[in-house]
């Protein structure tokens, strides 16, 4: 029943991080219905600013008859010259960004499956530094067709020159994650414009994704590649993508963009591609109406940021606790920790010992993925997402903490939530 080349999609395990979503949905945690449910630390989702979001959302949902119409494939009229606005003012921009430069896509999954398609053939290669977020991989893999180069040392210049030098790649573009999933670790302006110099070499596409720009965390530095654009070596082959999902707790929006000075792409996106990946039209006219609002959005963005540093303090003060180290973000949903002291071994860790933690944790009710999800050679770390109620993360972190003491055969005492 199924054509070949849906047989070809379907090969092969369910991802690490696709296990734990489905078990967490079929059995959700509820303090009051299912108290013994999974608490999911998993999903990079914000899901502590919803009491923000819903309220404002609400009051910009205002139907016309021009929502129930088609619109221009670009978008509909005003969205993608607020977007240019907005992105200049919030990305620091050092131009005036051109609405011309931007297409609309159904989330950002949707522009790494068009990009897949426009900058490679199928078989076609990518670089990109592992540990990356996993999913990377579908995207740009089950539309385009388009297979990963690993580079194990988190892409390293040294790495990436040395892949371009192998005999048999045809390495069609880089892809960068900035701020970098799952590590949280934030790129250098330095490190980025090095990398769109060896792109430039070798006739390659840089896309960035910055899906996470607004949630760094105050104090903390970080620069948008969109507020050095005059410096990009290759700007035709130079590829911002950014989504409203995890800086403004909507995922379910499926609302994205990506910004490119090359109209090669936006003709090919708005001409063939665009009425596959549309946003619902009232979708797009409250996002509109919501970043017009810049005094509501600046008050959301400063509560988001505080919400989710104190969250991550209650993750990092019950990760000292079990002596569990971590490479602490500038910003993000999440935390990237060495579980080693966990293991059977932990000067040896292996992907076996990781696969038993990760599922013992399932048993004892939390998802957080290992390593293995994000492609990482490093068996021993875990994702931890800290943006989630926090009721639920304090009951996730004392069964985390029982975990651990199972894990080390201990008998002493089970923390004392941390508040």
């Amino acid at each position: 029943m199924l054509s070949e080349r849906m047989k070809r999609k379907m090969e092969g395990e369910p991802s690490l991080l696709f296990k734990g979503f489905i078990a967490s949905k079929n059995n959700p945690y509820n303090a009051d219905t299912n108290p013994t449910g999974i608490i999911n630390l998993g999903t990079s989702e914000n899901l502590i600013c919803s009491d923000l979001v819903i309220p404002k959302m609400e009051s910009l949902a205002k139907f016309s008859p021009q929502d129930m119409t088609y619109f221009p494939r670009g978008g509909v009229t005003g969205f993608r010259e607020e977007l240019a606005r907005f992105l200049t003012h919030r990305a620091k921009s050092d131009i005036t960004l051109n609405h011309e430069h931007i297409s609309i896509t159904n989330g950002l999954s949707s522009a790494f499956c068009f990009l897949s398609f426009f900058v490679g053939e199928e078989g076609d290669q990518y670089l990109i530094g592992a540990p990356y977020y996993g999913m990377t991989q579908q995207y740009m893999g089950s539309y385009g067709g388009l297979t990963p180069i690993e580079l194990p040392d988190g892409g390293s210049i040294d790495s990436m020159k040395s892949a371009l030098q192998t005999p048999g790649h045809s390495i069609k573009a880089i892809v960068l994650l900035n701020p970098q999933n799952p590590t949280g670790e934030v790129y250098t302006k330095e490190y980025v414009l090095e990398v769109m110099g060896v792109a430039k070499e070798h006739s390659l596409h840089v896309i960035i994704d910055e899906i996470y720009f607004l949630s760094i965390f105050e104090g903390e530095t970080f620069e948008s590649c969109l507020s050095y654009t005059q410096e990009w070596p290759d700007p035709a082959r130079t590829h911002f993508i950014w989504s409203f999902s995890k800086d403004f707790s909507m995922s379910g929006a499926r609302c994205g963009l990506i910004y490119s000075q090359s109209e090669v792409l936006h003709n090919a996106y708005n001409d063939k591609m665009a009425f596959y990946h549309f946003v619902p039209a009232l979708v797009q006219r409250m996002l509109c109406r919501l970043i017009q609002d810049t005094t509501w959005v600046d008050n959301y963005l400063t509560e988001s940021r505080s919400r989710l540093r104190d969250h991550l303090e209650i993750v990092t003060d019950t990760l000292d606790r079990i002596e569990v180290k971590y490479s602490p973000p500038k910003g993000t949903l999440y935390v990237w920790a060495d579980f080693s002291p966990l293991f059977p071994d932990p000067n040896h860790p292996t992907s076996d010992h990781a696969n038993s933690i990760f599922y013992g944790l399932i048993d004892e009710g939390v998802y957080i993925p290992s390593s293995g999800g994000f492609n990482g050679p490093d068996p021993q770390y875990f994702r931890i997402v800290f943006a989630v109620p926090k009721q639920e993360l304090l009951v996730a972190m004392d069964r985390l903490v029982k975990f651990a003491e199972r894990q080390r055969g201990s008998s002493g005492s089970v923390m004392n939530n941390p508040q």
